[in-house]
Order: structure tokens, then sequence, then C-alpha cells
């Protein structure tokens, strides 16, 4: 019986099985070998559904020779990881869904979907203006938090207003020439890159916009050198209106592009047309890059982007589990918060797994469910175990006093104690902002701060009031 009714579940799982492969392969062979697979099929021909032995993955490779090299070296890994994942046996069969003429070509990125035909030309070129483009990717759908809301009010600013702009009542940003983001990867960059592409077509359907990566610059670049072609590329990134490379940290250590990138640089810097890269690390962190460089890429505005805060991550499940179609209680919703603290390809990758186990096995999203999740995802560390709940559970069990009325107006010395104790705890052995905890109590962030104050000041002159709050720590 046919389970294609998940089949996104089982694309973003594969999507995971790939990343799994960065510590036993490079990401250059990743790509070269994985990039162009698509999941076909999944299927139980059992009548019974629950029956997981029956499950059997279909991932469809449009190239001939790929499909060889992937079946022979790395299609048992593939079914290990998948089984890994999954919770259960699953049979991965592999389909070739190319054609001769196209079995060696290279695709698609996108996981489930055909390759796109290309004109004649477009093959013969490497010169595409746009490299992996996402138009889903906008400013309306990019949540905003304390960690990354410089580096979008940046390139909001910039979409509305790039170099080039001229009006009667508004001039360019030139200061935000170039724009620099910088950040972890999966924390948002690709994201702002391709929102501030799809804001300045909007505004400007004729603005010409070219879009790549750092390696694909690179490559363009060698092979326009071996064709003999490079007027063409001169002419390309030279004469655009924008220019948008993600991952410029590529290019460190490549003299040849470097000095073609410096060329390209100075030509549009001088044209006031628009630059905006991204990197992992601001531009003096970047070895092996030319001075020349450096000092250009700071000549602008440099924003950096900031692991997510606890409030931030929660609400990005909350996002992404609405996209999917997912309902998470709120606890879970904090326990996850809690321990996906990497990136936000590890929160989509997390919620996507958790929507296949639940509707896998038959189960509601719980708490059970979630932790199974997260020590599969954590390579079976154990998750953060202190959530908010345990430590007003510890509260009771220590001094008698319920959440209810620890959360309530009554202010009795016991209660009012207990009640500074728990914000402490909580502020301490949690993530969690003021304004947050705020929330929970009911009460404006000042009052959180001064209960907080107090149980400091009171440890400090207090040494059994120390013991005690060292003791509970170690309970909860």
């Amino acid at each position: 019986m046919p389970s294609q009714n998940y089949i996104e579940e089982i694309r973003e799982i594969w999507n995971m099985v790939k990343e799994s492969f960065r510590s036993e392969i490079s990401e250059a062979s990743i790509d070269l070998w994985f990039g162009e697979i698509s999941v076909v099929s999944f299927e139980n021909s059992s009548a019974d559904q629950s029956n997981h032995s029956e499950y059997t993955l279909t991932l469809g490779i449009p190239s001939a020779f790929k499909f060889d090299i992937v079946k022979n070296k790395y299609l048992t890994s593939i079914e290990a990881k998948f089984c890994q994942l999954l919770g259960f046996d699953v049979k991965v069969n592999l389909t070739f869904t190319g054609s001769a003429a196209a079995g060696d070509s290279i695709s698609s990125n996108v996981i489930g979907l055909a390759p796109a035909p290309k004109k004649e030309e477009e093959v013969k070129s490497p010169l595409n203006t746009l490299t992996d483009f996402n138009f889903e990717y906008t400013f309306e759908n990019f949540i905003v938090g304390s960690t990354n809301k410089f580096a979008h009010a940046a390139c909001v600013a910039v979409a509305n207003r790039p170099a080039n702009y001229e009006s009667d009542t508004r001039r360019s940003l030139s200061t935000y020439n170039p724009l620099f983001i910088y950040g972890n990867s999966g924390l948002g960059k690709t994201h702002l890159m391709h929102a501030t592409i799809n804001r300045m077509k909007q505004n400007n359907p004729n603005i010409k916009i070219i879009y790549t990566r750092g390696e694909d610059f690179t490559n363009q670049m060698i092979a326009c050198l071996a064709n003999k072609t490079m007027a063409e590329f001169h002419e390309k990134y030279r004469n655009c209106d924008v220019l948008l490379i993600d991952d410029i940290q590529f290019i460190a250590g490549k003299t040849s592009t470097q000095e073609e990138f410096f060329h390209t640089f100075n030509a549009l810097y001088d044209g006031k047309k628009q630059i905006i890269l991204t990197s992992d690390r601001p531009p003096r962190d970047i070895k092996t890059l030319e001075d020349r460089l450096t000092s250009r890429f700071e000549w602008g505005l440099l924003a950096d982007i900031e692991p997510p805060d606890l409030e931030l991550r929660i609400a990005i499940i909350k996002k992404k589990a609405e996209q999917v179609n997912i309902t998470i209680p709120d606890d879970v919703l904090t326990f996850l918060g809690e321990n996906l603290r990497s990136n936000i390809r590890q929160i989509e990758g997390a919620i996507k797994k958790l929507g296949a186990l639940s509707f896998l096995s038959g189960k509601e999203i719980n708490m059970e469910l979630a932790q199974e999740c997260i020590s599969e995802l954590l390579g079976g560390a154990e998750p953060v175990s202190v959530t908010v709940d345990k430590i007003f559970n510890k509260m009771f069990e220590k001094y008698g006093i319920s959440k209810e009325s620890l959360t309530g107006n009554k202010r009795n010395k016991d209660i009012a104690n207990t009640r500074h104790i728990t914000i402490y705890l909580i502020r301490e052995l949690t993530e969690m902002s003021f304004p947050s905890i705020a929330k929970i109590f009911g009460r404006d962030h000042s009052t959180i701060i001064s209960s907080h104050r107090l149980v400091e000041f009171k440890m400090l002159d207090d040494p059994a009031f120390l013991t005690e709050i060292n003791e509970l720590k170690k309970e909860i």
C-alpha cells in the first residue's frame, strides 16, 4: 500500500542522511554523488501499516554513471542510516530516472524534483544569473529575534534602497555598501540573501541581480578561462545592478580568484552598484584572504547573526511546525527549544523527523516521542533535562508550594521567598530571559529582576542559604 502521504517527511529524512555523511566524506563529494538524488516513493506493501518490515524506499538518480557509483559504494550506508533515523528496517532501492543524453548532467539540487529542462545556451554557458535561488525565502517568513534583528534590518534597508537607488525624496544607503553578513552555518544568512532578492525584484522587476556562491564564482571563472570566454565573465559580473555572493570565504587562498574578484568589486563599487556578501566569519578572521579584499569588505556595514536564543528557537519551532501542519504541545515546544541549540537547519530537520515519527508510529506528539527524536539527533547524548516544570516540581517537593501558588498573587512570606528562589533557578538553569520569566509569573520584568537580585544578595550574606541553593541546583 503506498505511503505517499508522508513523502515530504521522508525527503527531509533523506536530507538528514546526506548531512550525516559530512563526517565521512567531503562536502564536494556529497554534492557530486547525492545532489541529484530524489525520493521517488516510500511504500508499505503490507495491508497492516504498522508492520514496518514491509517498507521500501526508492531513490531516483538521473545519471547512469552516478547510479553505478552510488549503488556500489554508498547504498549499504544509505540504507543503514535510514534505518537508524526511522527506528525500523527499510529496504532502499535505486532507480534510474534520467536518459542517455542527460545521464551525466548536473541538475537541480532540490530533493524530489525532476531536473528542470534547460535551454541549449544555458547548458553551454556556466554563467547562470541565479545559482540555487529559492523564491520561497522572504522577509515575511523570516523569524526575527534579538540574535538576528540587526542583520535582518540591514537587509530590508538595502533591499528597499540599494546602492544605486536614487529618487527625489530618498537617496541610496551608500554606507551599507558592501553589506557583509557573517555567522555560523544554518542561522539564516542565505534566507536573508534570497529575501533581499525577492524584495528587490518586487520593487524593480527590471533590476539586474546576480546571486551565486563563492565556490561557484571560482568554478565559473575557471570554466571561462578554459573556454577563453573571460570577456563574457567580465560582462556578466561587472555590469549588474546587484551582486550577492554567499560563502565568500571560499575564495580565500585562491590567488587568481581573489585577483579577479578584486577587480570585479572595484568596478561595481565605483559604479555605485550594491554588493552583498556572506561568510561564516568576519573578514578579519578569514585566513589567506588578501588584505586589500579584507579592507574592502569592511568599507560598508558588517552585520553578524548569532545562534538563536531560547525564545527565538521556540518561535522558530512553532512556526516550522505550523508550516508542516504539526501540533506540538507547549511543554514539548520548550523541551525542543532547550535542546535544539545548533542552528535553524537542525530545528527544521527535527520538526520533520518528529512529524514522521508521529505519523509512522501512530502516536501523538508528546514528551516521550520528542525525547526519542532528540536523543537520535544528538547522537545518543542525553537531552537537556532542566525545564521550567521540573523546577516547579522541585519547589513543590522541597517546600510544599504548588506552581499555581507560586505564579499566583499570594504574598505570604513562605510563598514570596520560594517564588524568589524559583525565579532565580529558572534564570540560572535555563536560557529564559527576564521578560519571558515575567510572563510565567504574570509580573513585569523589573519585578523578576528584583527577585533574582534578592536571592543573589542573600547567597552572599547567608552561607547556609548559599548551600541550600547549590544543593537545589544539583538535585534539579
